[in-house]
């Protein structure tokens, strides 16, 4: 390192470095990772703001406290309330074919479909009805066309969200209207 003329070279590779590190699991969840179909709740359609894309919300998205390991229950009390805590869900396939939360764990399953995902540690423990889990699925860019056809045949109908799935890491691939 002694050579001066190899210093910027390292100043400007690093940040480089960083990108194509941030990069990776999502290129290679979609390189390699497993097809699975997750059912949309009702599609809100694009922003004026952000241009076009669809917001989405999933019904892998609100689970029931019975459903959250007890490990993470008690983790409740030592951490504020609306804060988020890394938690892995653990999939399974329904008879139509499409992927539902089995259970939510705070250790990484061993086998088997499952997403990492931010849990958002509720106001109200004792009354909740859902615990909410974000997974980062919630835009998928299209063409301005695209979008408003999408917007409004979602309206109407049924959707289901196409990703891909590895070790945790989910990309979203594409969006059926049924």
């Amino acid at each position: 390192m002694s050579n001066p003329s190899f210093r910027p070279l390292i100043v400007f590779s690093i940040p480089v470095l960083i990108l194509l590190v941030l990069a990776f699991p999502p290129v290679w969840t979609t390189m390699t990772g497993d097809v699975i179909k997750i059912k949309t709740a009702p599609v809100d359609p694009t922003d004026l703001f952000r241009g076009s894309y669809i917001a989405l919300k999933y019904e892998i998205e609100s689970v029931k406290p019975s459903q959250v390991d007890d490990s993470i229950k008690t983790g409740f009390n030592e951490r504020n309330m609306g804060d988020y805590k890394k938690v892995y869900v653990r999939l399974k396939q329904n008879t139509d074919g499409l992927y539902v939360v089995d259970y939510v764990t705070k250790e990484k399953p061993t086998k088997g479909v499952y997403l990492k995902g931010e849990l958002e540690i509720p106001y109200e423990l004792q009354n909740a009805a859902t615990i909410q889990i974000r997974y980062g699925l919630d835009n998928y860019f299209a063409s301005e066309e695209k979008a408003k056809e999408m917007e409004k045949d979602a309206l109407a109908n049924p959707s289901v969200a196409v990703v891909k799935v590895r070790n945790g890491n989910v990309v979203l691939t594409d969006i059926i209207i049924e």
